[in-house]
């Protein structure tokens, strides 16, 4: 008997069900479209609400919804908000007049939003890798916001900048909405430590030296932990241990650092035991690569998703 399979099963029927009373504020929240005026938004929206949960989840997809991501759009106040403070209602509406912003606007207006709504709430800011390029490699300056908010006894991160469908141009990933904080400080790293929200925080120089980490290595069920190097100098073979329980299959990318367009597939062979995948990858000629390593379940015919990536540095 499998008892992954069945615990695997049991999960995924699980969280169905405990989505399925978030339908109809999901729906709710797609479907009101605009207004300037934040009170009558937020009153509009949570009319339905029955808990601050749903509060927060109903705002946040409208917001991770409506507010197109637009670099032009950047402020004076980017990422210097707790050194800067500014007129959040003021700055919160101008954002809904818009409806447009970067990450500082995504953090500001649901920071209003969520208090108007009577929601604890924090702006933090700090590092993100967000980019396949910052894999293993310093991240020099702050450059990312995102907000907190305290329900069910505890602070919960939640970005709504990752999560937002750009404009319709990709799906909501709510993902990011309460992500769990020991998987967050895989891609998110805050100013101030305690913001972590992790037994163990780590430094700054522990989370530059991470790889690259996409949300399938935790939905996958690659994990709970993930790997803490993502800087590598080899001599031609790359070995990587995966912890999985199920079957998946793997599929190796790879291209000259900085150059994405000159992407290509990598040698790799995938063994499974006790409970890991051992992947080994060869890389033939000498220079500076960005690896990718995707997987999906074994057999199943959709797309392979992104899981990792790696800087390797071969000397051939």
């Amino acid at each position: 008997m499998n008892w992954y399979l069945i615990v695997g099963s049991w999960l995924t029927g699980l969280h169905m069900v405990l989505a399925q009373p978030f339908m109809t504020l999901d729906n709710q929240s797609t479907a009101f479209k605009r207004s300037d005026d934040l009170p009558k938004l937020v009153q509009k929206l949570t009319v339905s609400a029955q808990t601050d949960l749903d509060k927060a989840r109903i705002l946040f997809i409208w917001t991770a919804t409506h507010i197109h991501y637009d670099d032009s759009q950047s402020k004076p106040y980017r990422f210097g908000f707790a050194e800067n403070p500014i007129d959040t209602l003021a700055a919160a509406t101008q954002i809904l007049r818009t409806k447009q912003g970067v990450c500082t606007d995504f953090s500001l207006l649901l920071y209003q939003l969520f208090r108007t709504a009577g929601l604890p709430v924090r702006i933090v800011t700090g590092y993100a890798k967000g980019q396949s390029d910052q894999a293993g490699t310093p991240i020099q300056f702050i450059n990312h916001q995102w907000n907190m908010v305290f329900l069910e006894g505890k602070w919960q991160p939640l970005d709504a900048t990752w999560a937002s469908t750009n404009n319709g141009t990709r799906p909501l990933n709510l993902y990011y909405f309460l992500t769990p904080p020991a998987q967050f400080i895989a891609t998110h790293f805050p100013d101030d430590p305690a913001d972590q929200l992790v037994e163990n925080p780590l430094s700054k120089a522990e989370f530059d030296a991470l790889p690259r980490v996409y949300e399938p290595y935790f939905t996958m069920s690659f994990g709970p932990d993930f790997p803490r190097q993502g800087l590598y100098q080899i001599k031609r073979k790359l070995w990587i241990t995966l912890p999985n329980p199920a079957e998946m299959e793997f599929e190796v990318l790879a291209h000259r650092y900085g150059q994405p367009k000159r992407e290509r597939t990598f040698y790799h062979k995938a063994t499974h035991r006790e409970q890991a995948y051992y992947l080994a990858m060869r890389v033939f000629r000498q220079g500076v690569y960005s690896v990718h390593i995707l997987s999906r379940p074994k057999g199943d015919p959709a797309e392979y998703k992104l899981v990792l990536t790696l800087t390797v540095i071969s000397d051939g």
